[in-house]
């Protein structure tokens, strides 16, 4: 990474389209040596996110689950009944997250949040990255990805979070 620049052949994936009951789930097969430069950055970057993001908020933390804020919940409404108050909650579908990131938009937060050796790394990984798609015997042609993260990327948990 010295030059800026990482290999093409790193921001590839072959997309294999799982078929399920009512649709198809695409899984990301990519490069062995991306991972692996992804989990370093990963690392360094984990104490930095966590020291951001707030201890309420539990989606994709280490240590944390969805049984922790149904029990928050339950635990909130139950003491608000005991002094007779009314409570509302909202629930939001993340459907497709991240299938509709925006490459600009996520990178401008982490120029804003995240040291810069890591805003520069997200640029080299996201510039740039193709996918194709195999179903069955059929190979579609290299597409380039514009925006989203690939099923299986993983820093996207991390980069969700911020």
């Amino acid at each position: 990474m010295a030059n800026h620049s990482i290999k093409k052949i790193w921001r590839k994936a072959n997309v294999i389209a799982v078929e399920k009951p009512a649709n198809y789930c695409p899984i990301s097969l990519l490069g062995v040596c991306c991972k692996l430069l992804e989990r370093l950055a990963l690392q360094r970057i984990s104490p930095t996110v966590e020291g951001s993001l707030s201890p309420d908020w539990a989606g994709f933390r280490k240590g944390r689950s969805t049984c922790d804020q149904v029990a928050t919940l339950t635990t909130f409404i139950e003491n608000g009944f005991l002094l007779n108050l009314k409570t509302g909650a909202v629930f939001l579908d993340l459907t497709a997250v991240y299938d509709t990131v925006w490459h600009t938009g996520l990178l401008h937060k982490l120029s804003k949040s995240m040291p810069y050796w890591f805003t520069r790394l997200g640029v080299l990984l996201l510039r740039d990255r193709r996918f194709r798609v195999h179903m069955g015997n059929d190979t579609s042609s290299w597409r380039p990805q514009r925006n989203g993260l690939p099923q299986g990327y993983v820093l996207a948990l991390v980069l969700f979070n911020l």
